[in-house]
C-alpha cells in the first residue's frame, strides 16, 4: 500500500498538525515559512483563522514619532494579519526598543479594536523617566469612553501586561482607569523600576471585580502594606497575587490602615508571592486566606555584610500565624534567600506537614551555610515523619540546582539522612567538575561515547 501524502489529508488535519509546531516563534516567522512550502499549505494556513489571532512584534529604532511613514506601514501590517483571524479574539504583544512619544494613528488603531483578548506592551530601555507612549495610549482609550457614549474600548480584554523594568514613574504620570477601558480584565501584570507616586492613586479608577491574577514588580513607597490589604478587599475573585516590591529588612514599618477591619478575609486566593520585609510579615499576620495552598517568599537583596541577627524566627512566626488564622494547607513552599537564620529556616520548613513541594535557595549570608540547615533536619526528632507528604525537594546554590523527588534513587536517602544526601550531592558535583578540568578524563569519556555509538550501529 502506497504511503499517503500529507497533502491528501483533509485541510483541517493539516492545520491541526501545524498547530503542534513552534509556528509562533520569531514573530510568527515559522508560520510564514510553513505557508511557503507549497500552494496547498499556503491556502490551508491562510484560510485557518486560529493561526492569525496572535502576533508578537519587536519595534526597532526605526519607529519614530508621526508623521513618519513607518507608523502607517506598521498599522497596515497589523490590519492584514488580524483580518485573517475572523471573529476569534486577538492577542498582540508590542516590544519597543525605542521610545516614541507621539503615534496617534497607532493609538487610534489599538483603541478602536474591541476584539483584543490579550495585550502586552514592553519597553526595553533603561533609565527612562515615565513611558510617554503608554500614557498616551491609556489617555486615548479613556477619551474614547467619554466620546462614545460611555462605551468601553476593550470589553473582551482579559490580560494586560506592562513590562518596563527600566522605567521610573513620578507623581501624576501613570494611571490605569481600567473600569473605563477594560472592565472585564482577569489578569494584570506590571513590571517597572519604581513608583515615586502613590500606588493607590494608580488604581483609583480600576475595576477589581473580575480580576483573578495580579502581579506587580517594582519598588513601592510606604503605602505597600495598605495597598496589599486594600487589594484583597477590592478584588474578591483574585486567585494569584504576586507583589515583589523591593522592600527589605530595613524598610520602615508602616502603620496598619485605620479604615480596614482586620483580619482581612479572602476566600479565593490560592497563590501568594511576596518580598520579605517587616511590612510583609505584618501583612501575613493580619489576613485570613483559607484557600491558600502555594506560598513564595523571596529576599530582594543579598545582605552579605550584615552581622548575624539576634535569635529570632520572624518568618516562621508570621507564616504560622497565617496558617493558624486561615486554617489553610500550604502544599507548595518556596523560599529564596530567606530566612536569614538556620533556626528560622528550619522551623518554617518543618511546621507545615501538608507540604508536597519544597524549594529552597542558598543562604543569603555567608555565616549561614547549607550544612547547618541539613544537619538540623537530620538531627530533628522524628525527621522522616515531619513532612509525610513531601514529593519533591529542591535546593538551589549559585547556578546549580540540587533536586530530588519521589521515585528517584536519592529520595529515600534524603528522607532518612538529609545531611548525608547533601554531602553526596556536593561530592558528586565536585568529582564531575574535576573530570571537566582533566583533559585525559574528557578524552576517555569521548572514547566511551564513540564505542557506545559503534555498538548501537552493530
Amino acid at each position: 500500500m502506497a504511503p499517503t501524502h500529507i497533502n491528501d489529508f483533509p485541510p483541517e488535519i493539516l492545520a491541526h498538525t501545524v498547530s503542534f509546531s513552534d509556528y509562533e516563534k520569531d514573530n510568527c516567522k515559522g508560520l510564514l515559512q510553513l505557508a511557503s512550502v507549497c500552494k496547498h499549505w499556503h491556502d490551508v494556513l491562510f484560510a485557518c483563522p486560529r493561526f492569525w489571532t496572535t502576533l508578537e512584534c519587536s519595534i526597532s529604532t526605526k519607529l519614530k514619532n508621526e508623521p513618519h511613514l513607518i507608523v502607517p506601514q506598521f498599522i497596515a501590517h497589523l490590519e492584514r494579519w488580524f483580518s485573517r483571524a475572523g471573529d476569534l479574539p486577538w492577542t498582540l504583544a508590542l516590544s519597543f526598543n525605542v521610545a516614541p512619544r507621539k503615534t496617534p494613528s497607532l493609538n487610534g488603531y489599538l483603541v478602536r479594536i474591541p476584539r483584543w483578548k490579550n495585550l502586552t506592551f514592553a519597553l526595553n530601555i533603561d533609565g527612562a523617566s515615565n513611558w510617554t507612549w503608554l500614557e498616551g495610549l491609556i489617555a486615548s482609550a479613556k477619551e474614547s469612553y467619554a466620546t462614545n457614549n460611555d462605551c468601553v474600548c476593550w470589553p473582551e480584554l482579559e490580560t494586560l501586561e506592562i513590562y518596563a523594568p527600566g522605567v521610573r514613574y513620578g507623581p501624576d504620570r501613570f494611571a490605569l482607569p481600567l473600569k473605563y477601558i477594560a472592565p472585564n480584565l482577569r489578569q494584570l501584570k506590571i513590571t517597572i523600576n519604581d513608583f515615586t507616586a502613590s500606588i493607590l492613586n494608580v488604581f483609583e479608577d480600576f475595576s477589581w471585580a473580575s480580576l483573578t491574577v495580579f502581579e506587580f514588580a517594582g519598588a513601592l513607597g510606604a503605602e505597600t502594606l495598605g495597598f496589599y490589604l486594600h487589594l484583597l478587599m477590592q478584588a474578591p475573585n483574585i486567585e494569584s497575587m504576586k507583589v515583589l516590591d523591593q522592600q527589605h529588612d530595613f524598610t520602615p514599618v508602616s502603620l496598619l490602615p485605620s479604615d480596614i477591619r482586620l483580619p482581612v478575609v479572602h476566600r479565593k486566593l490560592q497563590h501568594l508571592s511576596l518580598h520579605e520585609s517587616p511590612n510583609a510579615m505584618i501583612f501575613l499576620r493580619n489576613v485570613c486566606l483559607p484557600s491558600l495552598h502555594s506560598f513564595d517568599l523571596a529576599r530582594s537583596y543579598l545582605p552579605d555584610s550584615i552581622a548575624p541577627p539576634p535569635p529570632s524566627t520572624p518568618v516562621t512566626d508570621a507564616v504560622r500565624a497565617l496558617v493558624l488564622m486561615s486554617k489553610c494547607e500550604i502544599r507548595t513552599l518556596k523560599l529564596r534567600w530567606t530566612p536569614l537564620s538556620v533556626p528560622d529556616l528550619f522551623y518554617v520548613v518543618t511546621s507545615h506537614p501538608p507540604v508536597e513541594v519544597l524549594e529552597l535557595d542558598e543562604p543569603a549570608c555567608s555565616w549561614s551555610g547549607p550544612e547547618a540547615f541539613f544537619n538540623a533536619l537530620e538531627t530533628a526528632e522524628n525527621w522522616p515523619d515531619v513532612l509525610p507528604k513531601l514529593r519533591r525537594f529542591t535546593y538551589i546554590r549559585g547556578f546549580r540546582t540540587h533536586s530530588v523527588q519521589v521515585g528517584e534513587e536519592g529520595f529515600e536517602l534524603f528522607r532518612r539522612a538529609p545531611l548525608r544526601w547533601w554531602k553526596a550531592r556536593v561530592e558528586m558535583h565536585k568529582e564531575f567538575q574535576d573530570v571537566l578540568q582533566d583533559p585525559d578524563a574528557l578524552q576517555s569519556l569521548a572514547n566511551m561515547a564513540l564505542e557506545d555509538d559503534d555498538e548501537d550501529d552493530d
